[in-house]
């Protein structure tokens, strides 16, 4: 295999990758009910909009990553500023994942505080184990949104960082042919 061609396809492998390892690991996690236990626990359902959110992004990364290696050496800087425009949709999503978790978590231990200590005798065992029990539900919303935010932010940051750096490196090589002249062609409009 032509390495060159192997090279022009680098980014979109990389995302490729991460891509496939997300399909593997929801698929265990699918299968091990853990979407299930999710589902059952968070009330917010702010988990399911971080994942959907999550999703969307990641394959729309993915078809920015394709376009951008398509046109490999023959893209032009206003293609490269139009990639990257729409590439930074991603870093915004991205820290919205993060934000979204923090929310759950607050929500979550505000449910926890909220509900289980309203109207709560100390001297009653059976209403000690009942707050006990929703304790353990809004922790479990706090946990859940909070892990949920943070590895999908963190994943979706690694797609939108790879391929920014890719976009990066393109346009500083079509800056530099323009500089010496061997592209006449190439808008230097910024």
């Amino acid at each position: 295999m032509d390495m060159r061609r192997l090279t022009k396809w680098t980014l979109f492998l990389q995302w490729w990758l991460i891509f496939s390892l997300l399909c593997v690991s929801g698929y265990v996690l699918h299968s091990n009910g853990v979407f299930d236990k999710v589902k059952d626990v968070d009330y917010t359902y702010l988990s399911f909009m971080i994942f959907g959110m999550f999703i969307m992004l990641t394959l729309r990364t993915g078809r920015l990553s394709y376009q951008a290696c398509k046109k490999g050496d023959a893209i032009t800087y206003d293609e490269l500023v139009e990639i990257t425009q729409k590439n930074e949709v991603g870093w915004f999503y991205s820290e919205k994942a993060f934000q979204l978790g923090m929310i759950g978590t607050v929500l979550g231990f505000i449910f926890m505080l909220a509900v289980t200590f309203a109207g709560m005798k100390t001297g009653n065992n059976t209403m000690l184990q009942s707050a006990l029990s929703q304790m353990s539900s809004g922790m479990s919303v706090a946990l859940y949104t909070t892990a949920a935010g943070l590895i999908c932010g963190v994943i979706l940051q690694i797609q939108v960082f790879n391929l920014s750096q890719y976009l990066d490196r393109k346009a500083a090589k079509i800056r530099k042919a323009c500089t010496c002249g061997a592209r006449s062609d190439v808008s230097t409009k910024e």
